[in-house]
């Protein structure tokens, strides 16, 4: 599966597959460009690094290979999100772990709210994304490296089912390690911190200590430290 990374997810997948409500579609450079420019030059995007590039530097830094590709997410008839799916045995978070078979990295943007904030949207993907991972695709693992300091997204991941490993340090960022299998995210659903309650994921000990707010979407670590939409803020 690693060395055939993309091909393998894009056959698994239809023209556009549905999930809970949501639409994944493979990202479309040519009609999809503007959309991303406009989300990356966000305030709350400023740590992906992309703010003032222009649609052809995206595009070199979008493009798929063979170790990574995108996928529009669509709610209601509208680009919602972006995720991008990686292998990491071929990303810079493969020097801090042993990966294994089957193992699958994630990156996320989630668009600037258009109207009044949905309460839970940004659960419900996060939850879809893991479904399209972990069942979909059947990847054994979902593997994420938000950054340290974003605690907001830390409890989103939680409730998820995503668990924390330790703390490492990659070229852009302080981050934690994570993953999630399908019978993590399936237990995650049937406790509390699915329906609202977020539990203290138990690998962050010092975070409760932390007063920070910065604003994140998970990123790739080539390119600076996650970030998370205002949409995002406001419905976790």
């Amino acid at each position: 599966m690693a060395s055939l990374f993309s091909s393998h997810c894009l056959t698994q997948l239809s023209a556009i597959t549905s999930i809970n409500g949501f639409q994944f579609r493979a990202l479309d450079l040519k009609q999809n460009l503007p959309t991303l420019q406009s989300w990356f030059n966000q305030e709350y995007a400023q740590f992906w690094g992309m703010q003032g590039l222009n649609l052809a530097a995206i595009e070199n830094l979008m493009a798929a290979t063979q170790h990574k590709f995108a996928l529009m997410g669509e709610w209601q008839g509208k680009s919602l999100f972006m995720v991008e799916l990686y292998d990491p045995a071929h990303d810079e978070i493969g020097h801090h772990y042993r990966v294994a078979p089957g193992d699958c990295g994630m990156h996320l943007i989630i668009a600037p709210p258009d109207g009044k904030p949905i309460s839970g949207l940004s659960f419900k993907v996060m939850d879809a994304i893991a479904q399209l991972v972990l069942e979909k695709l059947a990847f054994n693992r979902l593997v994420v490296e938000p950054d340290q300091l974003n605690s907001k997204i830390h409890r989103l991941n939680s409730r998820v089912g995503i668990r924390y490993e330790k703390a490492i340090q990659l070229s852009t960022k302080a981050a934690f390690l994570g993953f999630c299998t399908a019978a993590e995210r399936q237990l995650a659903s049937s406790t509390p911190s699915s329906m609202g309650l977020a539990q203290p994921n138990p690998a962050l000990p010092t975070l409760a200590k932390q007063d920070l707010a910065s604003p994140s979407l998970t990123k790739p670590s080539s390119l600076a430290a996650p970030v998370t939409s205002p949409m995002t803020l406001s419905t976790l």
